[in-house]
């Protein structure tokens, strides 16, 4: 499993488990996503503090789960960053769009 959820009161934690997210993890990811928002979790927190890479298609993944989260009228945050896997999200300025947060405790708060 690459891909875990840990549904809380007001919150959901999915978190990668692995070290690249190369875009194998799409179905997972959309499965633990809209499976929290089924069961009216209005909170999203992408744990990335495992991955040391992502691509593009990951960074796909991500928008795809803002924007599924937003048009539900949820909130979707993304915790744990590496830096080199933030300095790729300010090159392609994606850390202007989704909410991002240096740990999941701080992302809860």
């Amino acid at each position: 499993m690459r891909v875990s959820a840990q549904i809380e009161s007001k919150y959901s934690v999915i978190k990668f488990e692995v070290d690249q997210v190369l875009g194998y993890e799409a179905q997972e990811f959309q499965d633990a996503l809209l499976n929290s928002l089924e069961q009216k979790v209005n909170c999203i927190i992408v744990d990335l503090s495992s991955v040391k890479y992502i691509s593009s298609w990951g960074i796909g993944m991500l928008i795809h789960g803002l924007a599924t989260t937003a048009n539900r009228g949820g909130i979707f945050k993304i915790a744990g960053l590496a830096d080199k896997v933030m300095q790729v999200f300010q090159k392609v300025k994606i850390d202007t769009v989704l909410n991002i947060y240096k740990t999941v405790e701080l992302a809860k708060a």
